[in-house]
């Protein structure tokens, strides 16, 4: 079944001509005219997003589980929390309690929302604090901060506050915490940031990226614990399914797709074929101008800052989501094998400072086998402007001349290292991906070892030696780290007697 509304969005978003399958919706109940209420209210608590009443072909009517607050009868999650896992969660119970009393004293309602209850219900660690209120948020976060001894940044704009530095009653210190005025958004083009206005909480679990995340916790003094889930979040996660809230939601904002691939890879969940529908239906929509480089470069740093960051990459990679970056973007087995490959190069920690930083990591990876127009498309799809994308885009090159120095039959440490210290962090990724056996084997002794070896003596040393200052030491202190590369020297003596070759009173010796 399509709903007129989204008919409508369609249509303003110059959609017109999509075939209007693509808008319908899975999961709507229908029940006929004769139905009872609690009839109703039993479907909305099980998970339909919509009841549709029905007399044989016709619709007379639509009954949606976000237009009024559908909570759980008696369901309470409160018990889930005073199971401390530690200091970190029971500050983060105390604020909650907290907040709760503060709004009690304002006279308006408050929820804890989003990943911290679908966490709770999952029982994995949840320290991440989002509150709605039904009122002014930015006004309850000034309120809750003066009550806690924190200080407040407010987002006005968009109706929010944060609201860090604070301290229990025992001076404990207490997690950051994000308060939002319950909101309706409407979004004026596909891409765009969308437009807020007040609404109250149903409205505003509705407009959620996901049925998980459409989840709120009661923290009145009264109420607190008590569980709001009007659209069947409990379910899926029960399920261990992922599912959109609306045809059109990844239209509305395509950066949902790389949350979805962020949430699908940390949480084990599966994209339900509705949700798949929305997906393709956005990947070839369009190439959304409204929709920043700044905010899909966030959203991979977001995925690579995860432990399960490169599963959550090679989802998309599967996905085609890539295509947000450019059409032209190609997807194949060999990027998947570039993809693994590059992840198990960052997994090694003891070469701090030689490799990029992962988010540049991964570019290079999923870049690497992109025609030179596509890769320079996405780079600036991206935003990413001067000596980075330079690095980015020249790494291909790079790397291939690097991969033949490492793969040469035979070559001296020294010539290895030197040739790895010379090359930007960018390169070696490539390289890594490009070289064969040998050249990956000499770049692991090298991430491992190589880049450690140093000589005995110091800068001091060799000045004390008879070594001019300036230049000349810093060309010494490079022979001798070559030389140890080479296993041609291994003691102090050894490298005494090189430095006195340096000395300018020497002959042969630098002048």
């Amino acid at each position: 079944m399509v709903l007129p509304e989204d008919l409508d969005r369609a249509a303003g978003w110059g959609l017109d001509r999509l075939a209007v399958g693509h808008l319908a919706w899975d999961g709507l109940a229908v029940v006929g005219p004769s139905a009872s209420e609690v009839a109703v209210r039993r479907l909305l608590l099980h998970g339909a997003p919509v009841v549709v009443v029905a007399q044989g072909l016709t619709v007379v009517g639509i009954i949606r589980a976000a237009s009024a607050e559908w909570a759980q009868p008696g369901l309470s999650i409160a018990h889930r929390l005073e199971h401390s896992d530690g200091p970190a969660r029971e500050a983060s119970v105390w604020l909650l309690r907290h907040a709760g009393k503060v709004g009690e004293a304002l006279g308006v309602a408050v929820w804890a929302v989003g990943g911290f209850v679908r966490d709770v219900l999952l029982e994995r660690p949840a320290l991440d604090l989002d509150l709605v209120v039904e009122g002014d948020g930015p006004a309850f976060a000034r309120r809750l901060a003066e009550e806690i001894h924190g200080r407040t940044v407010v987002h006005g704009a968009f109706g929010t506050a944060s609201v860090e530095g604070g301290v229990t009653a025992g001076g404990n210190p207490l997690p950051r915490i994000d308060v939002a005025s319950a909101r309706r958004e409407r979004y004026r083009a596909p891409g765009a940031l969308p437009s807020v206005a007040p609404a109250a909480l149903g409205e505003d679990l509705a407009r959620r990226d996901f049925s998980v995340n459409a989840l709120a916790m009661a923290l009145g003094p009264a109420v607190f614990g008590r569980l709001v889930d009007p659209l069947g979040a409990a379910r899926d996660l029960d399920r261990r399914r992922l599912r959109v809230l609306h045809p059109l939601s990844f239209v509305e904002d395509p950066t949902r797709i790389f949350r979805a691939a962020r949430y699908s890879a940390r949480l084990a969940l599966r994209l339900d074929a509705g949700t798949r529908r929305a997906m393709a239906l956005a990947l070839s929509a369009g190439v959304y101008p409204a929709l920043s480089g700044q905010r899909l470069l966030a959203e991979l740093e977001l995925i690579v800052a995860e432990p399960g960051g490169w599963r959550a990459l090679a989802l998309l990679l599967e996905w085609g989501a890539f295509r947000l970056w450019d059409p032209g973007f190609r997807t194949s087995s060999r990027s998947m094998r570039r993809l693994t490959e590059v992840w198990r190069l960052c997994e090694w920690k003891g070469a701090p400072g030689i490799l990029p930083p992962l988010i540049d990591a991964a570019l290079v990876g999923l870049l690497l086998d992109q025609p030179p127009t596509v890769a320079r498309r996405c780079v600036a799809r991206l935003a990413i402007t001067g000596a980075r994308a330079e690095r980015l885009l020249g790494a291909p090159a790079l790397a291939r001349r690097l991969a033949r120095v490492l793969d040469a039959s035979y070559r001296q440490a020294s010539v290895v290292a030197h040739a790895l210290r010379s090359a930007h962090p960018e390169a070696l990724v490539a390289a890594w991906c490009a070289g064969g056996a040998r050249a990956r084997g000499r770049m692991r002794w090298f991430l491992t070892r190589g880049h450690a070896v140093r000589p005995l003596m110091t800068a001091s040393d060799v000045i004390a030696a008879g070594v001019p200052r300036g230049p000349q030491v810093g060309r010494c202190l490079e022979a001798l780290r070559d030389l140890r590369l080479d296993g041609r020297i291994k003691t102090l003596p050894q490298e005494q007697r090189v430095v006195e070759r340096c000395r300018p009173d020497q002959k042969g010796g630098a002048t």
